[in-house]
This record gives structure tokens, sequence and C-alpha cells, in this order.
């Protein structure tokens, strides 16, 4: 056998034999990813408000779904209007003012969605048209989020 070749079969075996006597290889689990969304920082009862209307946007938003798969569409119309620009007056102004702009077009964009999708749903009737009015609104939420985290003021590990 030739010098190279016979060094590198030992090589070989020298890395299979403390391969072996490691033991069996242990995957590592991976290390989160910073959060690189922007902070907002709120008092409580702040975040509470604007945390509770997120969730008032998803559970509508299922309301809505649901009604869909029965083509009921009055049922659209009412729940679409719960969240509409009336309901974008539910916080404080104090609390608006501590938004960034991006965000309060996003949330200003989301309740005149409903707005509008409560309008179409009763002229137009259209399931189709509908559904596509949720998937922009989800689309909207979906940036909001990926954009931004709340934190309580005081508290920098909370998160939305």
């Amino acid at each position: 056998m030739k010098p190279v070749l016979r060094l590198l079969a030992a090589a070989t075996l020298i890395y299979t034999g403390a391969a072996l006597a490691a033991g069996p290889l242990q995957p590592q689990p991976p290390k989160p990813a910073a959060d690189r969304r922007a902070p907002l920082v709120l008092l409580d009862a702040e975040r509470h408000l604007v945390l509770e209307e997120m969730r008032n946007f998803l559970a509508v938003l299922q309301t809505i779904t649901d009604a869909l798969t029965r083509e009921d569409m009055k049922e659209v119309a009412r729940a679409a209007r719960t969240m509409g620009s009336g309901a974008a007056n539910e916080i404080p102004p104090q609390t608006v003012a501590k938004l960034p702009n991006e965000f309060k077009i996003l949330a200003g964009g989301v309740h005149t969605g409903f707005d509008l999708m409560a309008m179409d749903a009763e002229t137009l009737g259209d399931t189709k048209h509908t559904l596509s009015q949720v998937s922009g609104i989800l689309q909207k939420c979906n940036a909001c989020h990926g954009i931004y985290q709340i934190k309580a003021a005081g508290n920098a590990s909370t998160k939305k």
C-alpha cells in the first residue's frame, strides 16, 4: 500500500475509534433567534387593552368564518360591524399617542376593513368576496405581529 493511503487509512481508523469512544452524537437543540420586532412599551393596563382588541379581532374573524360556511351574510355583517371603526375608539387617546404611525395605520386598516366587509356582506352577499376581505385583514394582522411586540413598562420579558 502506498504511504499516503496508509496514512489516510490510519487517520480514518483513529477518527472512527475516537468517535465510537465518545458515544452516540446527541443532537443540540437550536438556539432561539433573537426577537427583532420593534417593542411597543405600554403600561400594563394599556397593554391589556391593546391585546384584548387583538383577541377580539381574532374572535370576530372566527365568527365570520363560521358564518361564511353557512352562507349567513347577515351574521357576517353583524359580526364585522362589531370591530369596525366604532371599535377603534375603545383605546384611550393617551395610549394611541404612544403607538407608532405604522401600527396605527395597520390597526385602522383592520377596523375599516371590517366596516367595508359589513357593508359588502349586506349589499353583495358574495362569500368569495368576503373571504378575500378576511384574507386582507389577516395580512394586516400578520404584518403587525411580524413588526411589533408589546411589552409592559418595567417588564422587558413580557411579549405578545
